[in-house]
């Protein structure tokens, strides 16, 4: 199948994450994506406009040039119609690079196929790869094209602006009700435990990094995280990425930092279609920094799932067992349940016991 769309002219890129690529589009433009977290990131960040298409009927558009006029490809089916709010007074702690896929995996949740515009943000700096583990995390559990966050992303300069893309018909809510969910500090824990959902397994034998593929500041993070440490012997570190970033990263150094670590890198594939024996056959738990992986891999590859920043998966990776510390913004204000299941039941994320 990859020989016969190079043979169309496609470029063999081989990434999911294309919006990493120098051909990226940009503001406005009309493109045509199916893989979820390019589609949530091309329309959300990038201002770029694509549903989210299935295999082969994107490359049929590729072909013809012509996609339907229709869903995010229009003003009308970009603008908010749910309102995520976070606690205005503030979260408290410092926001790491986990705070942003745990956002994104609980707004997922709760807008459903909406899109939402999520407030409480407006004063943060998010850099590009906190807004791709966003994306990700929100394409896992949302089916959405795109989410609006007020204050950064480029369609939301204020909840106005987010809530009124419709061509003419002007802002959402004038004739109209648009729901306002709040997100707690309560609703971000339990959404912490459903990723982290094996929190009473210590040992870990795999760190899965790279879903989606790691950027060149990424891999760059995580080499020099890993700069003068070693691997332990019991657990595997495995990173995917795109073969233009492995270029990048291979004439920055990093790729010999992380080959001296004792890394395993990967590319041209990703960690949804990974299986064993690049998960080591005699592994039952695994740590990751993607809630998307975190969320599909027990299905995957029959394994448990930890769940942490990336250098809490790098400090794993030395050490074969999960860190006990949580965020900052996570252990503030009195984040404290009886249990991961009850936290998470107490909102709706799972079940509660019967």
């Amino acid at each position: 199948l990859a020989d016969a769309y190079l043979a169309l002219g496609c470029a063999p890129s081989f990434t999911c994450a294309p919006y990493l690529l120098d051909s990226a589009p940009s503001l406005g433009e009309q493109v045509t994506w199916g893989e979820s977290n390019a589609v949530v990131f091309a329309n959300s960040v990038l201002g770029a406009r694509t549903q989210k298409y299935a295999d082969f009927l994107d490359i049929c558009i590729a072909l013809t040039g012509r996609a339907p006029l229709a869903g995010a490809h229009l003003d009308a089916g970009r603008r908010a119609s749910v309102v995520l709010a976070l606690p205005r007074d503030g979260l408290g702690g410092a926001l790491d690079d986990a705070f942003w896929p745990v956002l994104g995996y609980l707004a997922g949740l709760r807008a459903r196929k909406r899109i939402p515009a999520i407030t409480g943000l407006e004063h943060t700096s998010p850099s590009r790869d906190d807004l791709k583990a966003l994306c990700a995390a929100f394409g896992t559990t949302g089916s959405g094209p795109m989410l609006h966050l007020v204050g950064v992303t480029p369609e939301a300069p204020d909840l106005e602006t987010a809530l009124g893309l419709c061509g003419g018909g002007g802002a959402a809510g004038a004739d109209e009700e648009v729901e306002t969910i709040a997100l707690t500090r309560e609703d971000l824990e339990a959404a912490w435990h459903s990723l982290d959902a094996a929190s009473s397994t210590e040992a870990v034998e795999l760190v899965a990094l790279g879903n989606p593929h790691l950027s060149a500041d990424e891999v760059a993070r995580a080499a020099e995280l890993c700069r003068g440490r070693r691997r332990n012997p019991g657990t595997s570190l495995v990173l995917t990425f795109g073969r233009s970033v492995q270029e990048q990263a291979s004439k920055a150094g990093h790729i010999q930092v992380l080959e001296d670590f004792g890394a395993t890198l990967v590319n041209d594939t990703c960690w949804c279609m990974l299986t064993e024996p690049v998960v080591p056959p005699e592994s039952k738990t695994l740590i990751t920094n993607s809630a998307k992986y975190a969320h599909y891999a027990p299905g995957l590859v029959n394994r448990q799932v930890r769940f942490h920043s990336l250098a809490g998966c790098v400090d794993a990776a030395c050490s074969g067992r999960a860190p006990t510390s949580r965020p900052g913004w996570l252990a503030a204000r009195g984040f404290a349940s009886s249990s991961p299941r009850a936290a998470a039941a107490a909102t709706g994320l799972w079940p509660a016991a019967s």
